[in-house]
């Protein structure tokens, strides 16, 4: 009798310990909604000024629906990933890295910055140099750390998603979400790129810090569905592109919900990029066989 009292003891103790083991609550998904709206409005507000500007430039081609934009775009993804796991293994990668950050923030923040202030480049490469010096004085804040992915974020989903059509940004995503598989589950090398970069506060995610558990979104999981919605405003051929956007946003939230639950029940990293790339063709065929 002892002995099944302690066991309905223990099992009392243990149970609401399991609830705690979980990270995600209501918290980290408050979050991500907000960091997600604030970066794709953002980004498609730029994206509309940038394409009104007549800044649509195709990366790797003249014509944007050329699908060597998006074998080129990926090509160059694989270039820059093999060249960040090479400075990992330097002695001075943390002053490289800083480098790379620096460089990717300031053009950036120059054509997010540009979109609000028309006709006035002096104040916003003053600013830009602000946002830079504010990032470096504290390399340690999170806030600036996350406001700098944000821009960088929005600069250049918008300008890469106004230059590429939606077919050859379909079919990068998809090859990218294979890649993003391969690299998490397979070769391993994007687990420690980020925990290489998440380690020493670089802006190349962005910081989810809860009482439970600091999740880190990559920069990649936000750019992705801005890309895709301002190719579909920019160069859709649907009865309503912003509708369409929308919705391509809207399945792509879905997605990133569902990988943070993933993570939170596993407590292992997962790639993001699958199930928000499969939401968004759903979406997007739905909206072709609707009409939309």
């Amino acid at each position: 009798m002892q002995k099944k009292k302690k066991q309905k003891i223990a099992n009392k103790k243990s149970a609401p310990l399991e609830k705690e083991e979980r990270w995600a609550g209501k918290e980290v998904y408050i979050l991500l909604t907000a960091i997600f709206l604030i970066t794709e409005c953002l980004g498609l507000f730029v994206a509309v000024s940038l394409f009104q500007q007549g800044f649509q430039q195709p990366p790797f081609s003249e014509d944007v629906n050329d699908i060597g934009n998006a074998i080129g775009l990926f090509a160059m993804i694989l270039v820059m990933t093999g060249f960040i796991l090479i400075v990992l293994k330097l002695k001075k990668e943390r002053k490289l890295l800083i480098i790379m950050e620096t460089l990717a923030v300031f053009s950036t923040a120059i054509l997010v910055l540009s979109a609000f202030i028309k006709n006035n480049d002096a104040v916003v490469i003053l600013l830009a140099i602000l946002l830079i010096v504010m990032r470096n004085i504290d390399r340690e804040n999170i806030a600036v750390r996350n406001i700098s992915g944000i821009i960088a974020i929005a600069g250049a989903g918008a300008l890469l998603g106004i230059s590429i059509g939606i077919m050859p940004i379909l079919l990068f995503i998809i090859i990218l979400a294979v890649y993003d598989i391969i690299a998490v589950y397979k070769t391993k090398h994007m687990v420690e790129i980020g925990q290489a970069v998440t380690k020493q506060n670089f802006a190349f995610t962005i910081a989810m810090p809860t009482k439970k558990h600091k999740f880190e979104l990559g920069n990649g999981d936000l750019v992705i569905p801005l890309m895709v919605a301002s190719s579909i405003m920019a160069t859709g051929t649907f009865v309503n592109n912003n509708l369409v956007a929308a919705l391509a946003l809207i399945a792509s939230f879905i997605g990133l919900c569902i990988s943070i639950y993933l993570v939170s029940e596993k407590k292992v990293p997962m790639p993001a990029l699958p199930p928000q790339t499969v939401l968004m063709i759903i979406v997007i065929g739905g909206a072709i066989l609707l009409g939309f």
